[in-house]
């Protein structure tokens, strides 16, 4: 049984979720500070999880479809990971998942600040959960 691990990438933080592939259900972990150079953040996650078996990167679409600037910066950090992990590296459209997350937090009454610290992880649970299920994925 090997793991997937779910990804919103920024350029301030990075928010990790992971999943076994037996069970499909995606947990938020944590939060990795971002070091603004996507070879050294890919790294950091190739380095942080071993025994993953797959990647599911975010990719912040604009609302019309088309690529931003933090779309392509995501691109080029999935192709390092791929790269220096060895591990194949999916995308999932991830629009809206961070202001769902923030909406979530939000209502559970939780600080400005603990929301800050949980905001990533939260949208990078949601965006392996939309990958998980059926349907979803690319």
């Amino acid at each position: 049984m090997g793991s997937i691990v779910g990804i919103d990438y920024g350029r301030k933080r990075i928010g990790l979720a992971i999943a076994d592939t037996e069970s499909r259900i995606a947990t938020p972990l944590t939060t990795i500070a971002g070091r603004n150079d996507v070879t050294r953040d890919a790294r950091i996650v190739s380095d942080a999880s071993q025994a993953v078996e797959v990647y599911v990167v975010g990719l912040p679409m604009n609302m019309d479809g088309t690529d931003s600037e933090q779309t392509r910066l995501t691109r080029r950090f999935a192709s390092e990971l791929g790269r220096l992990s060895g591990r194949p590296v999916h995308f999932q459209d991830e629009r809206l998942s961070t202001y769902a997350a923030s909406e979530l937090l939000s209502e559970a009454g939780l600080s400005r600040r603990r929301r800050k610290e949980l905001t990533d992880r939260i949208a990078a649970q949601q965006i392996l959960q939309a990958w998980l299920d059926p349907g979803v994925s690319e």
